[in-house]
């Protein structure tokens, strides 16, 4: 994000840390393609406005690009699905104020200024993100009504997930004691369970000791200790000149507004962020697919062309026999020279 003038609320790519609504573009993901097939599903695509958090920009957001990369979190109407094989239970997200509805009574985050966050109903999922594509626009983007979460709210934020985190630990490490042999089962029975992978417990080891650090100091250290950790986080996670290796032909592109939220989206229309993940598979699908037809198109061998091959080259039966010279001539040839 920069400045395009610096008294005014203008840029040319959009702030991380706001709050806005994406739509997917589908028919600019396959444009370049050339294949009509692809194009003609993309425009038959029903796409929906969705509520997003920017979370984090994905690379340095130079002036004039066609598109900036971001990490963005979706905002739900509702609590999270359930989700038993992964320990997720469905108190693992967080309200945003003005909504103050828990199971557990968890602390709603509060975005900036009072009042302008314009939904009554929404929440962060926990382990719910996603990768997009932001298209770059000549008007670039008025972030002069911007809703933003405040500094000490992105701090904050952590928290909750540090908390859903530890549960889920917990709740895959319970599965996997209840679907253990017995202990005087031999040896070679006693293999891991599937839906207990190591990595699970050492992110939950991670995240314990965190936040029994975070609990032993004070609120100003807490703050600048995560702070500095989520500057590093988001360093390590950004491509400084050119994003993250991925294939960038397949990361959603995206229409965003970020002024003006309930212009672009009442909150009665605020859909599911499944019916995002959905819409951004279905385009995903389309882009795999035109690409397997066009490389099988290219490799394919050229077809026969019987007018034009029957010019060029002629049939056994038309070639005519050369008339040689036979050997006794040669030598005949060769004595009279001599």
């Amino acid at each position: 994000m920069a400045d395009s003038d610096a008294s005014s609320m203008i840029y040319h790519s959009p702030s991380p840390g706001a709050y806005a609504v994406i739509r997917l573009n589908p028919v600019e993901m396959v444009r370049h393609l050339q294949y009509q097939d692809a194009v003609a599903q993309a425009r038959a695509m029903r796409t929906k406005t969705y509520l997003i958090y920017l979370h984090r920009e994905m690379a340095l957001p130079f002036p004039d690009q066609p598109w900036y990369r971001f990490e963005v979190l979706p905002i739900a109407p509702c609590l999270r699905p359930s989700d038993d094989a992964r320990g997720i239970t469905s108190d693992m997200c967080a309200p945003i104020y003005p909504n103050i509805s828990h199971p557990s009574g968890r602390t709603p985050l509060h975005p900036e200024f009072e009042g302008l966050f314009p939904y009554t109903n929404c929440y962060y999922w926990f382990e719910t993100k996603a990768t997009v594509r932001v298209r770059s626009r000549p008007e670039e983007f008025d972030e002069t009504h911007a809703v933003t979460l405040r500094p000490m709210g992105r701090v904050k934020m952590k928290q909750p997930f540090i908390e859903c985190g530890l549960q889920m630990g917990e709740n895959t490490q319970a599965m996997t004691r209840s679907t253990a042999p017995d202990v005087g089962a031999p040896p070679s029975m006693q293999a891991p369970h599937p839906l207990a992978p190591p990595m699970n417990v050492s992110i939950s080891t991670r995240l314990r000791r965190a936040s029994v650090a975070s609990s032993s100091s004070s609120n100003s250290s807490f703050t600048t200790n995560i702070q500095a950790r989520s500057s590093l986080e988001d360093l390590a996670i950004m491509g400084i000149f050119s994003g993250p290796n991925d294939d960038v032909g397949l990361v959603p592109l995206v229409d965003l507004w970020i002024s003006e939220l309930e212009d672009h989206l009442r909150q009665e229309d605020i859909p599911s962020p499944l019916e995002m993940f959905a819409e951004f598979a279905e385009i995903v699908r389309i882009v795999q697919e035109a690409r397997i037809r066009s490389y099988a198109a290219m490799m394919a061998p050229a077809p026969y062309d019987v007018d034009h091959d029957a010019d060029v080259f002629c049939t056994p039966n038309e070639l005519k026999p050369r008339r040689m010279r036979s050997f006794s001539s040669l030598l005949i040839g060769h004595a009279d020279h001599a």
